[in-house]
């Protein structure tokens, strides 16, 4: 009896010290200057047909709900963000003693690159962000808590919103590739500054002289 009082005791007073403990919540990494998006509809290089037509509108919805950025037209936005769906995995993950399905996990990855809208070049992007989303859920059809794969997908597709929104404001940007940084480069040089010298030295429309009297 008096190993389990000491038990409870120590558990509310590891309990107690959690709720104290301050949380620091995430800084912004996303450059300041970025605050309205245009999100087009997502690419799909995977395996789940039509799942572009489901994620677009949950990132928009995600994004909205979110408050930090305004989703607006192309033209009015200050950076565009284009998604392609790269992978999505449905396996057994746990089964009974009759190999019997009883959990199962969904995984999903997405690719998301910002670009900047007036960019017509387009050689490398603002930011680039692998995003992934897992979920697992109860596939045995003999339990009453079974999920159906409908329901599991449409979980799925919410939390991959929710795992965009964040990294995209808070999460940090990968490395550019060597063939892009390469690229940056070339650019750069066919570009340079000498390209863009003023043929115009002198005022378009000079302010009038006074002439001498």
């Amino acid at each position: 009896m008096r190993k389990a009082v000491r038990l409870l005791f120590s558990v509310l007073c590891i309990l107690a010290v959690a709720g104290c403990a301050t949380v620091t919540p995430p800084s912004r990494t996303l450059p300041s200057y970025i605050k309205r998006l245009y999100i087009p509809e997502f690419r799909n290089t995977s395996r789940l047909p039509g799942a572009q037509a489901e994620l677009t509108p949950l990132v928009v919805d995600e994004f909205l709900a979110d408050g930090r950025l305004d989703v607006v037209q192309n033209e009015r936005a200050d950076a565009r963000l284009e998604g392609r769906i790269k992978s999505f995995r449905d396996y057994s993950s746990a089964s009974s003693g009759d190999r019997f399905p009883l959990v199962n996990t969904m995984e999903m990855e997405c690719v998301i690159e910002l670009w900047d809208p007036y960019d017509r070049d387009r050689v490398m992007p603002i930011a680039r962000y692998h995003v992934p989303a897992v979920i697992q859920y109860f596939s045995d059809t003999r339990r009453s808590i079974e999920e159906t794969q409908t329901e599991a997908r449409e979980r799925l597709m919410r939390q991959m919103a929710k795992n965009i929104v964040s990294t995209v404001i808070f999460g940090t940007p990968e490395a550019p590739k060597p063939l892009e940084q390469k690229a940056v480069e070339q650019y750069r040089e066919r570009q340079g500054t000498k390209r863009h010298e003023p043929i115009i030295t002198v005022p378009r429309f000079p302010k009038p002289v006074k002439s001498a009297q």
